[in-house]
C-alpha cells in the first residue's frame, strides 16, 4: 500500500452537481451553505454541527476512503471529483486535524497542524484495512480549514472519467477560471 504520510495533497470530494457554485464562490463550510447538492448521512452531519464542525472545510489524507466510498455507494445516480489541495497550503495556514475519525469517540480532538500531523497513526492508516474498525477510523482523519478555500488554492479536480472530466472542463471555461482537470478511475469506486 502507498505510503499516505508522505503524500503531497489533500482531497475533498463533492458530487459534480456542486462544482458550479464551488469554481464561482470556492470550497465553503457546510455552515454558509444554502442550496446544494448534500451526500452526507445526515445523522453525521448533525452531530457534526453539534461539535462546530460544519464551521470547517473537511479534507482527507487520501481519495477512495471510507467516506468516499459510502458516499458513491449510497447515490450511485450521482457523479463524482475530487479537489485537490496541497498539504503545504494546510500546513502554511495551520489548519486542524482531527487523527481520526471526529465522531470515533464522542469529542473530536482538534490539534493545529503539526500536532495532528503528528498524532495520525500513519502506519495504520497506511494499511487502509476497512474491515478492522479501528484502521477505518484512522482512515476517515481530517484536515479542516477554517475559511472558505477558493479555487485559487486547488490544485487540481479529478474526474472518474473522460466524460465528467469533460463536463468540469466546460463549466470552468464557463466560469473563467483556470484550473487542470485530471482523469484518474482509481481515485473513486468501480
Amino acid at each position: 500500500m502507498a505510503d499516505i504520510k508522505n503524500q503531497k495533497l489533500l482531497y475533498h470530494l463533492t458530487s459534480l452537481v456542486n462544482i458550479s457554485s464551488i469554481l464561482q464562490r470556492g470550497l465553503l463550510p457546510r455552515a454558509q451553505l444554502e442550496s446544494f447538492a448534500d451526500v452526507a448521512n445526515p445523522e453525521i452531519i448533525q452531530n457534526r454541527s453539534e461539535y462546530g464542525l460544519d464551521s470547517f472545510v473537511p479534507f482527507h489524507w487520501f481519495a477512495n476512503n471510507p467516506f468516499d466510498g459510502r458516499v458513491q455507494r449510497d447515490h450511485p445516480d450521482q457523479s463524482f471529483v475530487l479537489i485537490a489541495v496541497r498539504r503545504i497550503l494546510a500546513q502554511a495556514e495551520n489548519w486542524a486535524v482531527v487523527p481520526r475519525h471526529p465522531l470515533a469517540s464522542g469529542a473530536p480532538e482538534l490539534m493545529n497542524y503539526q500536532q495532528g500531523v503528528a498524532a495520525i497513526d500513519w502506519d495504520t492508516m497506511s494499511r487502509r484495512d476497512y474491515h478492522d474498525a479501528e484502521c477505518k477510523s484512522i482512515c476517515m482523519a481530517e484536515c479542516l480549514s477554517p475559511r472558505v478555500v477558493s479555487v485559487s488554492d486547488f490544485f487540481r479536480i479529478y474526474a472518474p472519467t473522460d466524460e465528467v472530466a469533460e463536463r468540469v472542463r466546460t463549466i470552468i471555461k464557463r466560469v473563467s477560471v483556470q484550473l487542470e482537470v485530471d482523469v484518474n478511475p482509481g481515485m473513486f469506486i468501480r
